[in-house]
């Protein structure tokens, strides 16, 4: 039978060890997540925010609980999962056509129709123009969507999301958000991402999910209106109830 859900976390529990102590990141935490839904975790810094996309992508391994991507049990990194996070990690002596590839090579799936797909995807970005050009002399908001072009490269299911557009100005962020979710409806892919920018969770999320507590735990969830939902990021931000959300969800956060 067919998982209904694209992520589902039941009671699941990851502890770090120092050489001096035992700290419990996160604790019997459950989660599910529809295909195609956009989900956003805010919280204070340490709740456990990040460890939780990495749990899901399979880079760390919990110590109890499960996670299961569309019915399957996540042991390790999953094809499902692509990751993209603050930093842009492209490789300064690759040109822009050999960074947004390198995800394919990786995964041994760099094909002529893969790449040609890829070259696709940068034009959407509006970046044809720099293929061949290196990170260095790219802008900051370049880099990011060429980082995004990479991400979705390898055609994932789920895009994993961690502060991808923190270090940006607000122009190229918004610009960026919009990128996504145009991407995210076409291709009707899942996402789930992590920001401290609590405007931002309401102008692209379609559920917020509060984590606090150490060890980290789901202490809020916050439906955004359809109505809001239906807005490019710019528009949403003036929605009459854009305001009233983010006080609720300002209150949510700095009470824990």
């Amino acid at each position: 039978m067919t998982s209904p859900y694209a992520v589902q976390i039941e009671d699941l529990t990851h502890t770090y060890f120092t050489k001096t102590e035992e700290v419990t990141a996160i604790s019997k935490l459950s989660l599910t997540v529809q295909p195609g839904e956009f989900v956003v975790l805010v919280g204070p810094s340490g709740c456990g925010k990040s460890t939780i996309l990495s749990l899901i992508a399979g880079l760390l391994t919990p110590a109890a609980g499960e996670i299961k991507l569309f019915g399957n049990r996540v042991t390790g990194p999953s094809p499902y999962t692509s990751y993209m996070l603050q930093k842009d990690g492209l490789l300064e002596w690759r040109t822009v056509a050999q960074n947004m590839i390198l995800g394919l090579e990786l995964r041994h799936q760099a094909t002529a129709d893969a790449i040609a797909q890829t070259h696709r995807l940068l034009d959407e970005m509006g970046l044809s123009h720099v293929t061949h050009h290196y990170p260095h002399q790219l802008s900051g908001g370049m880099r990011q969507r060429v980082a995004l072009v990479r991400t979705l490269a390898v055609r994932p299911e789920i895009l994993l999301l961690d502060e991808p557009f923190s270090a940006l100005d607000i122009q190229n962020k918004i610009h960026l958000e919009q990128l996504l979710m145009d991407v995210l409806k076409e291709q009707q892919k899942t996402a789930i991402l992590v920001t401290h920018d609590l405007e931002e969770a309401i102008a692209i999320g379609d559920r917020i999910l509060v984590i606090g507590g150490q060890p980290g735990q789901i202490l809020h969830t916050l439906s955004v209106p359809a109505d809001i939902r239906a807005l490019p990021p710019l528009e949403a931000r003036a929605h009459p109830a854009f305001r009233s959300l983010f006080d609720e969800l300002w209150r949510e956060v700095n009470a824990r």
